[in-house]
């Protein structure tokens, strides 16, 4: 990889002398675990926060991608108890749920002996307010990508060339799919991923979102798979509608890549 902000952010890392990192299996945090996996091979710890809201999709590719890379990662499982004001859905739900990560990561670095603690957030993620990242000040997270203006096709470059053979598409937690105030749930969630799995196998799109609206679904996915939605709809509304969804709608603009 000779690209100057891999180089840039390799050395910007290895200054910390000993990190933890907040490993999600994103692209971010992948190319930060990359980074500080050939920077600081002895002294760094990847750690892997399985939350209730991560789809089985989510976390096989966190697995198969630490495999690839070969570190070790430390995974420490929280339940909805652990996470207070989560389910409740408020807009605040992200700023619970990143407190509730970024306390485990806390707790699993302090506990190894790291007292530096890195997450994957780029300088596109300070252009828009991001509840979480104020669990993240008050928790002292580092933001290598974010410190040196790294942005998010910058980042994108750096992960393709890492030749990984595990595809990683854009994910979000499956809590994305319910309208802010809507209180959910595991069976909740496991509906949607369940849904979104088989819209997947329909349609052949690589990427879904499925939007629960108060009367309807959005299909939300790119821009350039919308014509894929639409060559299945009627099939994708006949099995929605077996899992009691009857109002299934197509996001013609799709989400932004």
């Amino acid at each position: 990889m000779i690209m100057k902000e891999w180089t840039a952010l390799c050395d910007h890392i290895s200054g910390y002398g000993k990190a933890a990192l907040s490993f999600s299996g994103g692209v971010d945090s992948t190319v930060l675990l990359a980074a500080a996996a050939r920077t600081l091979p002895d002294d760094h710890i990847a750690i892997f926060v399985n939350v209730p809201m991560l789809s089985e999709r989510q976390r096989t590719v966190a697995k198969n991608i630490t495999e690839e890379l070969g570190v070790d990662t430390v995974t420490v499982k929280l339940e909805w108890e652990d996470m207070p004001g989560v389910r409740e859905n408020t807009h605040e739900r992200c700023y619970f749920c990143k407190r509730a990560i970024y306390s485990a990561v806390g707790r699993v670095s302090s506990d190894n002996g790291y007292d530096i603690f890195i997450d994957g957030e780029n300088s596109y993620d300070r252009t828009y307010e991001r509840p979480g990242r104020r669990a993240a000040a008050e928790f002292g997270i580092r933001s290598p990508l974010k410190e040196l203006n790294i942005d998010r096709e910058t980042v994108r470059k750096m992960f393709r060339s890492l030749d990984l053979s595990t595809d990683v598409q854009k994910e979000t937690c499956m809590a994305t799919r319910v309208r802010d105030g809507i209180a959910f749930n595991t069976d909740d969630l496991k509906l949607i991923e369940e849904c979104e799995d088989l819209i997947r196998k329909i349609s052949g799109v690589r990427q879904i979102r499925m939007r629960m609206r108060d009367d309807h679904v959005d299909l939300v996915t790119s821009s350039g798979s919308v014509g894929m939605l639409l060559s299945k709809e009627k099939e994708l509304t006949h099995f929605l509608t077996k899992k009691g969804i009857s109002d299934v709608r197509v996001d013609m603009n799709g989400y932004y890549e």
